[in-house]
């Protein structure tokens, strides 16, 4: 996927906790007190001194279904909102705050989480009310007076919260463009918490984003294998899309079947909107609108990855609607096969992103097309398809990133993107993505 997309869902998720979700039977087990509480001690272990406080997702105020924010996950494993996580680096405290029993709320939603099964599900010991008396927060605002009298320096991620089909860029940029809108001009919830910290408690506030970044960047065996089977799903997804489409169907008709697919395997659902762009359609880098009917001659982009447990995958192939590449078509794809294989080849621990985009770049301008895409070649996955990190750090085993060279041709109608995702392992790369049909025989066998 190119850029993150907006969200798009009309089925309700569950509040859960660690383990307890719509992927139990295929994923449960995968992330468990224990994988939590260890991500827990590896931040600790990473910051001096301090009081970090991390915030859950609020809850929704529409329709859409509550998913929690990345971050506040990867350290507790609890999917209901408004909890906040507090953590003393000084000592090691931990205290986690969930939000009062609302009978209310749960007879809409479902039972929410009480301190008590908290404290069970996470293994944190000191698990206590959100609410103090009438103060629906105040219990965390005692919590952090206590602890401000003795801690001057106060930790919290200062970067834009990642949920549910929303990757940082994406969410930086709305931030942005709410500040230069001259009748807007909000702040955003993390600057307004920063600013609330240092008034209210009279502390210095330090962004915890760049050690969280470098803890996601490096993937512990459970997400990889979250990754690996979003990807299996994915493919499954991607099959059923090259063995129904024929002339006359709608685009969304193949999204439709890939949601639906990814769904029956297991998934929590899509990892971002689809993006289904047959002929002309297939050169709008973003296209979603998928309405255009397939055509015989066609080739057909799909850009669609399933999300499970937390983990994306993010996956494009291109095939043509009748069966058959024609020599034209067949050129460019061969192309940028050709240019996504040399970007494998730079996939291993010293290298990097910049590198891996220069050797797909080179091998463009050498077969006579546009060397560099509109787009970048590659980016982090993870719990978000646009995943933190930054593009010059050096390969480790353990990262895990897309390969996604493109060449777009407008004038002929044609568009061809292949993107997988690849692990870095201790003497080279996995590709995670490689049951996937990509070469041309395989995507045309498929059509027969």
């Amino acid at each position: 996927m190119l850029l993150a997309a907006p969200l798009l869902s009309a089925f309700l998720v569950p509040l859960t906790a660690p383990g307890q979700g719509p992927e139990d039977g295929r994923g449960q087990g995968l992330f468990d007190a224990a994988w939590h509480a260890g991500r827990r001690r590896a931040l600790l272990e990473r910051v001096e001194d301090g009081v970090l406080v991390l915030r859950g997702a609020p809850a929704p105020s529409d329709s859409r279904p509550f998913r929690q924010d990345n971050d506040f996950w990867y350290f507790t494993g609890l999917s209901t909102p408004d909890a906040v996580l507090v953590l003393d680096a000084t000592d090691g405290r931990e205290v986690l705050l969930v939000p009062p029993a609302d009978p209310s709320a749960e007879r809409w939603l479902g039972d929410l989480i009480d301190p008590e099964e908290a404290r069970a599900a996470t293994g944190i010991e000191d698990c206590r009310p959100l609410a103090a008396g009438r103060r629906p927060w105040g219990g965390l605002e005692d919590l952090l007076a206590e602890l401000a009298a003795g801690r001057p320096v106060f930790r919290t991620p200062l970067q834009p919260a990642e949920n549910w089909m929303t990757s940082r860029d994406d969410a930086l940029a709305a931030a942005r463009a709410r500040q230069l809108d001259p009748f807007d001009g909000r702040p955003s919830r993390e600057d307004r918490f920063r600013r609330l910290l240092e008034e209210r408690y009279g502390v210095q506030v330090e962004d915890l984003s760049p050690v969280i970044d470098a803890l996601r960047l490096i993937k512990t065996e459970p997400e990889i294998e979250a990754i690996r089977r979003a990807a299996e799903i994915s493919g499954r997804a991607h099959e059923a899309a090259i063995r129904l489409a024929e002339p006359g169907l709608p685009e969304w008709r193949l999204a439709a079947e890939m949601t639906g697919a990814m769904l029956a395997a297991g998934a929590r659902g899509p990892a971002y909107a689809a993006i289904v762009g047959s002929g002309p359609n297939a050169c709008v880098l973003h296209y979603s609108a998928n309405r255009r009917a397939l055509a015989a001659g066609d080739l057909v982009l799909i850009d669609y990855g399933a999300e499970f447990n937390h983990y994306c995958a993010d996956v494009s192939r291109t095939w043509p609607v009748d069966g058959r590449f024609d020599p034209r078509q067949r050129e460019v794809y061969e192309a940028v096969l050709a240019a996504q294989e040399a970007a494998f080849a730079e996939c291993k621990p010293g290298g990097n992103l910049r590198r891996v985009q220069q050797a797909a770049v080179r091998v463009l301008r050498e077969r006579g097309f546009p060397g560099q895409p509109p787009h970048g070649i590659g980016h982090w996955l993870g719990m978000a398809t646009h995943d933190v990190g930054g593009w010059a750090a050096e390969f480790r085993p353990g990262m895990v990133f897309t390969v996604e060279p493109g060449v777009y041709l407008p004038e002929e109608g044609i568009g061809v993107r292949i993107e997988d995702d690849v692990l870095i392992t201790e003497d080279g790369c996995e590709i995670l993505t490689e049951g996937i049909p990509r070469r041309i025989e395989d995507l045309e066998r498929l059509r027969r």
